[in-house]
């Protein structure tokens, strides 16, 4: 089961008669090639199980690296899509990640519905498609509070406050009704680990996704995101273990400038150096043994051109008929 066998598997499913057949649609490949299929994967790598989430990744992807093996090690990129990443492979530019494939596996995996980060990231803690753990859309009605919320920050669309919700008597430990793969993996007595934006830490949304880790980093810029890390390894060596960290620069950027621009060409050259100088380059023998490392995505980006855009929440005649406003997936 190769790349392109995968990709054409994933291109070829068959998708509703409401998308146009002719527009590239792909649909979630919930049973066994999307990223909500990683974390079962993880507790299989590391001897254990997760019940009630979506099944591993084919056997034939990883099974060969189960012997020795102790702590995985599980990086995602933000908005690092596939189409891109190889983009990147063919140019040249990505000669850190070229070395990985080949010392590893490059294979596509599609991303969840929807295909947004917050809804993303909580299936890549949960191994649940978003219809089960509940996070749907970057903007949520919230109808026992009756606010629409900012589902990252936990307030109201109104505010850039952070948390406000939390104020009003909402508990972020029970906003996902579904177990973490960290809880899990504790319970059977690995070491888990995170590094996140710094900006994060303490926050409802931190603590809902990253309930269970036992040690959580934060960092303040890409270069000490790979540090961080690096040190996480350091400390577990000769553990059982599980370490995750997340980075959104090239989401960032691709929402500023859009994702085929030279900004986000120079924070993939910017993260490919630091990938291969400050972590791989740097990591002793005692810290690469036994360790598996996973890069994924949550999401790729596309461009979307300006005349194809229908902004709705700004629609007056709309708006004056709505108690509340317009929620959901924008995209």
């Amino acid at each position: 089961m190769d790349a392109q066998y995968i990709e054409r598997t994933l291109i070829n499913r068959q998708v509703p008669d409401l998308l146009p057949s002719d527009e590239g649609w792909v649909l979630p490949h919930y049973g066994g090639l999307s990223i909500a299929n990683l974390p079962a994967t993880i507790a299989a790598l590391l001897g254990t199980s997760l019940p009630g989430a979506l099944p591993a990744l084919p056997e034939e992807l990883w099974a060969e690296w189960m012997p020795g093996l102790r702590r995985v090690v599980l990086v995602v990129l933000d908005a690092l899509g596939y189409r891109m990443l190889q983009r990147m492979l063919s140019s040249g530019e990505g000669q850190a990640f070229s070395d990985l494939a080949e010392a590893g596996r490059l294979v596509p995996l599609t991303s969840v519905f929807p295909s947004t980060t917050d809804a993303a990231l909580v299936s890549l803690s949960t191994g649940r498609p978003p219809a089960e753990h509940g996070w749907l859309a970057y903007t949520m009605y919230l109808r026992e509070l009756g606010v629409a919320a900012n589902a990252i920050l936990l307030s109201p669309v109104w505010t850039r406050k952070t948390d406000q919700l939390l104020d009003w008597g909402l508990d972020p430990s029970t906003l996902i009704p579904v177990p973490r793969l960290a809880e899990r993996l504790a319970s059977t007595g690995i070491s888990t680990g995170a590094v996140f934006y710094s900006g994060f830490r303490g926050t409802g949304f931190s603590m809902m996704l990253y309930k269970g880790v036992a040690e959580r980093r934060g960092h303040l810029l890409s270069s000490d995101l790979w540090v961080q890390l690096r040190h996480l390894l350091a400390e577990t060596q000769g553990s059982r273990a599980f370490i995750t960290a997340y980075w959104s620069g090239m989401d960032t950027l691709s929402h500023a400038y859009g994702p085929d621009t030279d900004q986000c060409e120079s924070e993939f050259q910017t993260m490919r150096h630091l990938l291969s100088r400050q972590f791989l380059a740097s990591l002793s023998t005692t810290d690469r043994e036994g360790t598996l490392l996973l890069i994924t995505a949550d999401h790729g980006q596309i461009h979307i051109p300006s005349e194809q855009i229908l902004t709705a929440d700004q629609d007056p005649e709309l708006s004056r008929h709505l108690m509340v406003p317009i929620m959901g997936e924008s995209r």
